[in-house]
């Protein structure tokens, strides 16, 4: 058969397989477009690769004993085609199965899209997708973090759990397991560190702030939680953090910058996306804050209340304004560190030039660490606590900013030395 007829029937494959994945996407209700992607184009792609294995598997080279059998096998171009139908086929039973599991398990519809992309693209890196969304809404809905929460101290015992932030967290926990595997056994080195060395860091940090935003959002009030200002702290704090690291993530897969990158058109639109997304998810701390203040938010010790609302709008306040200082930057330092110079480890902020991350990062975990000072000054008389989590709160917006002035004067850590 000419080569020609060969590519023919590549793209009449193709057409046919996306058709396919159209319809699960768009039409997940419509039975007769579950029918067509889940039952008929899998079959009509399986006939034509019956077909193929049929006429040219007499011609085969090599087998499937090693990957230079593989290799052999695969360099005739029937059977090339073969073994992509066979990919086709496979991966579209794949995605109309997983969106009739999501379906039953009562899944929206929006969190299934990814997985089918995913599916389509990468095939089993879908299905694991699939299963770190089916898992974490499966923890939260079956409630086992009020289980959990049970066996604790009394304290702990009271504490209460927004769903969602509580499933995306988890998420983003599992998540940690592949990149550390990743991390193990990948030795790409990006600017000295391992390329998967920043996706482990965001997916940590991220995690740290979906859980203080579920732990959270509870304590404001239902008026508050049903508003736009108080929606807006739950999903779309969810979307913009994973878009952030799906992107992260890509990058470094790829060995390339994520934030910086000024490569092409494309890598120029994905970093003022990243911008703007973390203008908005750093807002929603300031948001937080405005719900806990409010009068209908839970009855909470004074100095309690007091501290997160100042962590929170710290973490708001300054993280917007480090974060636009680190952007407009072009880089993580300022100065030239010289050849192997000495960083903090797992961080790698720099101990011989300025360093803009230092204040970032205190930026943003203001509203974990000022109010764990709460709990320590709890013991003390309400007056002074009160005091205590106020000149806390005013030492550490000065040391954060002192930090990002050391830093653009090329200074590292707080300029001290």
């Amino acid at each position: 058969m000419p080569a020609l007829t060969w590519d023919a029937a590549f793209s009449g494959a193709n057409l046919l397989a996306i058709c396919g994945w159209l319809l699960l996407i768009a039409t997940p209700r419509w039975r007769a477009g579950q029918v067509l992607a889940g039952a008929l184009i899998p079959t009509l792609l399986a006939l034509g690769y019956f077909v193929l294995i049929g006429v040219c598997w007499h011609e085969a080279q090599g087998g499937f004993s090693s990957l230079d059998d593989v290799a052999a096998l695969f360099a005739s171009r029937p059977l090339l085609l073969a073994g992509w139908v066979h990919y086709l086929a496979f991966d579209l039973l794949i995605g109309a199965w997983l969106l009739r599991r999501s379906q039953h398990a009562g899944l929206p519809h929006w969190a299934m899209i990814p997985v089918l992309v995913l599916t389509f693209l990468f095939g089993p890196a879908g299905y694991l997708l699939y299963r770190l969304v089916a898992t974490s809404r499966d923890i939260v809905v079956e409630d086992r973090i009020p289980r959990f929460l049970a066996r604790l101290p009394a304290p702990f015992r009271a504490l209460e759990w927004e769903p969602r932030l509580s499933a995306a967290g988890i998420a983003m926990v599992l998540l940690i397991v592949p990149t550390l595997l990743a991390y193990a056994i990948d030795t790409r080195l990006f600017n000295g560190d391992n390329v998967w060395l920043k996706p482990l860091k965001f997916e940590i940090s991220i995690a740290i702030y979906l859980f203080s935003f579920a732990l959270l959002l509870p304590l404001t009030g239902e008026a508050f939680q049903r508003s736009r200002l108080g929606r807006f702290t739950v999903w779309p704090v969810i979307g913009l953090l994973f878009f952030e690291l799906v992107y992260i993530a890509w990058r470094a897969s790829r060995g390339e910058a994520s934030h910086y990158n000024q490569g092409s058109p494309t890598a120029i639109a994905f970093y003022a996306a990243m911008g703007i997304a973390a203008v908005l998810f750093t807002a929603a701390s300031g948001i937080l804050a405005y719900g806990l203040a409010r009068k209908d938010a839970a009855p909470l010790p004074a100095v309690l209340r007091r501290s997160l609302i100042l962590g929170l709008g710290l973490t708001a306040i300054l993280g917007i304004l480090s974060g636009a200082v680190l952007s407009s930057a072009g880089g993580h330092t300022v100065g030239t560190p010289p050849p192997s110079a000495a960083v903090i480890p797992f961080f790698g902020w720099s101990l011989s030039v300025g360093d803009l991350r230092l204040a970032h990062f205190l930026a943003l975990h203001a509203m974990q660490i000022v109010p764990g000072v709460a709990l320590l000054a709890s013991s003390l008389r309400p007056g002074t606590a009160l005091r205590t989590v106020d000149a806390f709160a005013l030492t550490y917006a000065c040391a954060t900013a002192a930090a990002l002035v050391a830093a653009l004067n090329a200074r590292p850590l707080l300029g001290i030395g």
